[in-house]
Parts: C-alpha cells; sequence; structure tokens
C-alpha cells in the first residue's frame, strides 16, 4: 500500500470515529439541555465543583484507554464551555438573548468576571462571528484579546487583533467610542508584539 493509500485509509477511519463523537456529543447536549432547564440559576449552570469533578473523571478515563489525560482534559474543558454557554441560554429560557449581540457581549463580560474564561471566550468568538456591528466587535475584540493574553495564548490573541484593527481601518467616520476601543486594541497589540 502506497503512503497516500495509507493516509486515506487512515483519514476515513478518523471521519468514521468523528461521526461516532458528533452522535454522542449530541446526545451529551439532550442531557445538558435537560440540566438547564432544571438549574436555578447561572451560578448552578457554571458549577465549578462539577466542572472540577468531570476533568478528573475524564482524565482518569483517558489513563484508562492510553489516551494522553492532558489532551483529553483540554477537548472536555472546551467542550464544557460551550456547553455551559448552550445551558445558560437554555437556563434563560429558549435562547433568550442569544440573537441580541449586546447581551451576549454582556454576557460575555459578566463570564470573564466570574473567572470563566473559557465559556467568556466561547461567547465572545460566537458574537464576532454573527454580530456586523463595528462598536460591538471592537468591544468584544478588547475583552478577547485580554482573554487570551491572560491565558497566555499570545498568538491567538494577536491574530484576533490584528484583524479587527484591519476590519477598523477600514471603517469610514469611526466614532470617538470606537476610536477608543481601535486605540485598545493597537494597545494589546503593541503588548504581545
Amino acid at each position: 500500500m502506497t503512503a497516500p493509500d495509507a493516509l486515506a485509509e487512515v483519514r476515513s477511519r478518523i471521519d468514521s470515529i468523528d461521526r461516532r463523537i458528533v452522535a454522542l456529543i449530541a446526545e451529551r447536549q439532550e442531557c445538558v439541555i435537560r440540566a438547564g432547564s432544571l438549574k436555578a440559576d447561572a451560578a448552578a449552570v457554571r458549577a465549578p465543583a462539577r466542572v472540577a469533578q468531570v476533568i478528573e473523571k475524564v482524565r482518569a478515563f483517558a489513563a484508562e484507554q492510553g489516551a494522553s489525560p492532558d489532551v483529553v482534559e483540554a477537548a472536555y474543558r472546551a467542550l464544557i464551555a460551550a456547553f455551559i454557554s448552550l445551558e445558560l441560554d437554555v437556563q434563560r429560557g429558549a435562547h433568550d438573548g442569544a440573537d441580541n449581540p449586546e447581551l451576549l457581549l454582556q454576557r460575555a463580560l459578566s463570564s470573564a468576571d466570574q473567572g470563566e474564561a473559557a465559556v467568556a471566550t466561547s461567547e465572545l468568538i460566537r458574537l464576532l462571528d454573527t454580530t456586523p456591528d463595528l462598536s460591538l466587535r471592537l468591544r468584544a475584540t478588547v475583552a478577547l484579546g485580554e482573554l487570551l493574553i491572560a491565558s497566555e495564548r499570545a498568538a491567538e490573541a494577536e491574530i484576533v487583533l490584528a484583524a479587527a484593527s484591519s476590519a477598523a481601518e477600514g471603517a469610514e467616520d469611526l466614532n470617538d467610542v470606537d476610536a477608543a476601543e481601535l486605540e485598545r486594541v493597537r494597545d494589546l497589540l503593541d503588548l504581545i508584539r
């Protein structure tokens, strides 16, 4: 078998595994949505003790299965952050505010203030992916840049900040608030360069 054929076979197997993983994530999502509807408030959704318990458990499962506990932990932290964001939407009632960019920004900032950097990062990325509003994009970019820098992810922060800076520079007639946010974006870029 040639190297390209072997690689195609391995990729096909990975695709099959991914299909099973996504099916399990969908099953887990059903449980998360149900759990979100049963919890009384955002604190119950964030549940840092439960997050720690899950991480400890999956690290042990990883070791038992011969997988890297660090890789499994990183994957689960991202998965948990995304599910916490979804569960917060459910807990607030049928995705209340999910279509309101200003509320999404406020929720992300609140998550960051409560030490939930992964949740805040997920929410800010979602906001940047969905809103065309320059003011909101600049505010979200500053918050995301600060979170990424604090998480020692300067390379990612630089990409996000540079893209926002370029987009804003092409905009016509920035108001004073937008100009100040753009200056904060540039200051953060200077900090990490």
